[in-house]
């Protein structure tokens, strides 16, 4: 009942925070993947489909459309958080479980995602679930020499770079956009 009150309304909340861009097509034919997601993550941002359409929140949009994504696709408010020494500099943070979104100046920079099982790329990659070999057979992949261990990097169906950690052939973390991480 809840779900289906959900996509209801979603697209008049979607409308009334104004600024969320709306489009008619997912970013993929990957239908698997928006059947099963709570949300999507990708090389640019956040995605979450109702119905037939996507509400999205790009890097560099507002913190506020990127919280307020994160508050219907996960139907709680994100917990926030800041760190005054990051690489980049001072970041504050938006969380919900498994998902930690980067913002510096209130604006949408980046974002990380830790072992789940329901966020995962437009192309289904998800840490704790895709193993490293078999995105190797999908997709363009480049080991990177760092002092963070296990760092990746593959090229998305979509053309653009999402970084990853591994330990083994097991994925336990991906991320895009500006981190807190110092290498």
């Amino acid at each position: 009942m809840i779900r289906k009150t959900l996509l209801l309304v979603l697209p008049f909340a979607l409308a009334a925070c104004g600024s969320l861009e709306e489009t008619e097509e997912p970013a993929a034919d990957t239908n698997d993947v928006w059947e099963t997601a709570t949300l999507v993550v990708g090389e640019n941002g956040l995605q979450k489909r109702y119905g037939d359409g996507m509400a999205v929140a790009n890097f560099g949009g507002s913190r506020e459309s990127a919280d307020k994504l994160l508050e219907i696709a996960f139907e709680t408010v994100p917990e926030r958080s800041s760190n005054e020494e990051c690489g980049a500099g001072p970041m504050e943070f938006s969380g919900v479980g498994p998902l930690q979104v980067a913002f510096q100046d209130d604006r949408f920079v980046g974002w990380f995602l830790r072992e789940t099982g329901d966020v995962m790329t437009v192309d289904g990659v998800q840490p704790g679930v895709t193993k490293l070999s078999d995105l190797k057979r999908e997709f363009q992949v480049r080991e990177i020499d760092s002092t963070l261990p296990g760092e990746f990097e593959f090229t998305t169906s979509q053309y653009g770079t999402i970084r990853g950690f591994s330990e083994g052939d097991d994925i336990t973390a991906l991320q895009a956009g500006m981190s807190c991480f110092f290498r």
